[in-house]
């Protein structure tokens, strides 16, 4: 629960049936109710234009004066201020204003003012709309990460709104902190079956939206509009009328950050959309009460994200949000278009929990260089679930399976196979930071690392460029027990296993019974021996799945195998898939599970085509030149640096200059040129 005090601020109408006779009713904690009349508001025409062009602040500081006189400026102003003087920032009055009367809803609530205080911007006062709110849920909370789907209603090159520096700058706000968000775009979608069909496929927590609402000819009230990016597909709307039907997933969180190109009713906003949000399950909508400018959306959004990136519930972010917006300058009133219109306590909303293994905390990661460099990995979206659900999916689906070893390649296009960097180790590591926070053991095995045997062990060469099938299996060994690990395994856990190797490196026969513990003498694998079946081999992998399977107290141990080259063709292909990769793909070593990474080709050639069907693989190229702009802001935002006109006006020229693709080391090298980029590098900006 949230720290504070509940108060209940209810309009009804009298019950004297009365007209325009309007009843305040003001509860605490669910407690005993205080009801006073509403007192004059004037004209209600004049307060519906206070955020229409040309309307400055002391016709709106006016406005938030009637609106508190008449709400809490009566028979309830002795309650209300007895309540104030008791609250602080740490411990606020969380108010829930619930707006009856229809012809009310479209007032700018948000703008009370009293004794020169903005009230929706006192630091002890926390403000939403909303009825009487749904009772705590009985389910446990949900396992991140935070799943969010940005709609960008109009083509991404649409120079109407800011589109693209919004969800950059959303995208760097939640991802920053890499495992506990999941984002995705879906740019102008061609009609209604495409966004119910991705919102149904990702079953986003939040669905926001970034476009521009319109008024419907004939009746006043507005509609989401659509602008394909496809030439003839025509333009499409979203009523409210059609949101009931619209999906099976309902989003616990819709945010219509939408201008307004037409001037729409604003009670249409707010009880019509948004009403109709709520009404079809969704626990709460953030959206706008007036036209809001694009760069005034993306400020909001950029501290709104970062506020829930830092777990606050929800009023918080949309108070820190609506702060923000009011200290920026050539401020218009921007800061009181927000609304926020619940059906259940804030911090119920979003239910969303990190949950690490035991004996690890969040706080491991900022020691794991490899997790903390991923603050700079953009794009890959899709990739990205691909490769999330194919070892651990969230929810149950039709036609979903999970399957406990990933394969993770891809080539570049560009780079005609001198580095072959495609991504690959971002992704992977992405991954397994994500696993870990949904209570996974993870182990990263970087096949290339040289091997540390004793000193007394001259004839082992640690810096061999192909592994063979035992170095490999003692590099996972070393790795896994590293104090650089995320999830180190103790060294004691290997010794049953280093026994087996023992014995077997050098003797015909299996041992008799169980062996005691030990350390590994590091000997060579004698061939020489006859064994036709790999009786040998297959007892040292077994000992060692073992090993593994025997840690984690049933949860899931996932083991990435980066640069999966480094290990001989035939060793890999003949040992080490035979009897480690083979026996996990089958579910014969649960809860074990792998990640093998490295190029295509090699994996082409080493992977048999008989296993396919029980091996997820997920292939990373290069980039869509059409990603670029986008991307590269994303990237120069995670640093820490939003673009401004000069970066604006060299991404056109170099965009002009891509062809079809580019790769994932068009980032350094935009490094190399950016001087803010490289000093943000070396801080370490996140």
């Amino acid at each position: 629960m949230t720290d504070g005090v509940d108060v209940a601020l209810r309009l009804v109408d009298g019950a004297d049936g009365e007209a325009g006779t309007t009843v305040v009713q003001l509860s605490v904690d669910g407690g005993p109710v205080t009801s006073a009349l509403l007192g004059d508001l004037g004209r209600i025409g004049d307060l519906t234009t206070v955020f229409d062009r040309g309307v400055g602040d002391s016709e709106r500081e006016q406005a938030g004066e009637r609106l508190y006189s008449a709400l809490l400026g009566g028979e309830l102003a002795e309650r209300w201020a007895e309540l104030r003087s008791g609250a602080s920032a740490g411990s606020p009055l969380r108010v829930r204003i619930d707006i009856g009367p229809p012809e009310l809803r479209p007032l700018p609530w948000e703008l009370l003012r009293h004794q020169n205080q903005w009230l929706w911007r006192r630091p002890e006062l926390r403000w939403r709309r909303g009825g009487v709110d749904d009772p705590p849920s009985a389910e446990p909370t949900e396992l991140g990460p935070l799943r969010v789907l940005v709609v960008v209603c109009n083509p991404p090159h649409d120079d109407r709104l800011l589109a693209e520096q919004e969800l950059a700058s959303i995208s760097s706000a939640v991802e920053r902190s890499p495992g506990r968000t999941h984002l995705e775009p879906l740019d102008a979608p061609h009609d209604a079956a495409e966004l119910a069909d991705r919102i149904d496929t990702l079953r986003p927590h939040i669905v926001h939206f970034i476009g521009h609402g319109m008024a419907r000819p004939g009746a006043g009230s507005p509609v989401l509009v659509f602008v394909p990016a496809h030439e003839g597909v025509d333009d499409w709307e979203l009523t409210a009328e059609a949101i009931a039907d619209l999906t099976d997933w309902k989003p616990m969180l819709v945010v219509l950050n939408a201008c307004h190109a037409g001037k729409a009713d604003a009670a249409d906003w707010i009880g019509g959309m948004a009403q109709a949000f709520l009404d079809a399950g969704t626990r709460a909508v953030v959206s706008m009460q007036g036209d809001i400018a694009s760069d005034s959306a993306v400020a909001f959004s950029t501290k709104f994200y970062e506020e829930l990136g830092h777990s606050h519930p929800l009023d918080d972010a949309v108070a820190a949000a609506r702060s923000h917006l009011a200290k920026r300058t050539g401020n218009t009133g921007s800061w009181a278009l927000p609304v926020l219109l619940t059906r259940c306590a804030p911090d119920q909303v979003l239910r969303i929990n990190c949950l690490p293994p035991p004996d690890s905390s969040l706080d491991d990661i900022d020691n794991c260089k490899q997790y903390v460099e991923l603050s700079r990995f953009v794009g890959r979206s899709d990739e990205r679930r691909e490769a999330w659900w194919t070892l651990d999916r969230p929810f149950a689906s039709a036609g979903g399976k999970e399957r406990p070893v990933l394969v993770i390649g891809g080539y570049s296009q560009t780079d005609s196979g001198r580095t072959g960097r495609s991504g690959k180790t971002w992704l992977a590591n992405w991954c397994l930071i994500t696993w870990f926070l949904r209570g996974h053991h993870v182990v990263s095995v970087d096949l290339r690392t040289p091997l540390r045997p004793p000193p007394e062990v001259p004839d082992i060469n640690p810096y061999a460029r192909y592994k063979d099938w035992l170095s490999a299996l003692r590099l996972i060994r070393q790795e896994a027990t590293s104090s650089e690990q995320l999830c180190r395994l103790p060294e004691t856990a290997f010794g049953t296993f280093n026994a087996v190797l023992n014995h077997l490196t050098g003797a015909a026969t299996l041992p008799c019974g169980e062996l005691e513990p030990a350390e590994d003498e590091w000997k060579r694998f004698d061939d020489e021996i006859g064994d036709p079946y790999d009786k040998r081999k297959e007892a040292i992998f077994e000992a060692f799945r073992d090993a593994l399977s025997t840690l984690t107290d049933g949860r899931p141990l996932v083991i990435a195998l980066d640069h999966a080259e480094s290990v001989m063709p035939a060793a890999f292909t003949d040992v080490l898939y035979k009897w480690l990769v083979r026996p996990v793909a089958y579910g014969h070593a649960s809860p074990l599970r792998l990640i093998v990474v490295a190029r295509d080709p090699w994996l082409n050639a080493v992977l048999p085509e008989a296993d396919s069907h029980m091996l997820g693989r997920v292939s990373v190229c290069d980039f869509d030149s059409d990603q670029f702009t986008r991307l590269t802001r994303a990237y120069g935002r995670r640093l820490g640096v939003p673009p401004d006109d000069g970066f604006e006006a060299l991404l056109e020229i170099l965009r002009d200059r891509q062809g079809p693709y580019f790769d994932v080391e068009t980032f350094d090298r935009l490094t190399g040129l950016l001087r803010d980029w490289r000093e943000a590098r070396k801080l370490g900006a996140r």
